[in-house]
């Protein structure tokens, strides 16, 4: 699971390092386009308070596209906005759970990085 979180990472990497084109397998302005529509809502309204690049609680930020797909391609987010309200590493901290459509949402995304 770790080598294909890791390939993803590569990847979508490849958008800002100008690796060969050959290594792109998706649209990085269709990507960003998603992520603008469909994920910086979420993450701006339950999320950047405290996972910003001023404010990094546990040293992760949301607040950019690239930020965003480090961290949810991290397995940390999806995980963590997936665990019961009760567990202590539930996010959003303090919070209701995110809603089904905000948590598919955010799925979505990373499955598409890796498509």
């Amino acid at each position: 699971m770790k080598i294909i979180i890791y390939l993803c990472l590569l990847i979508v990497m490849s958008c800002e390092t100008n690796i060969e084109s050959d290594y792109i397998t998706y649209d990085c302005a269709e990507m960003k386009l998603l992520y603008e529509e469909s994920v910086a809502p979420i993450l701006a309204s339950q999320c950047t308070a405290c996972h910003s690049a001023s404010n990094q609680s546990g040293n992760l930020a949301l607040d950019s596209f690239d930020a965003a797909v480090g961290g949810i391609m991290s397995g940390n987010v999806i995980s963590r906005i997936n665990m019961e309200v009760s567990n202590p590493l539930f996010m959003p901290l303090g919070s209701a759970k995110l809603s089904q459509q905000s948590i598919d949402a955010i799925q979505n995304f990373a499955e598409q990085l890796c498509q």
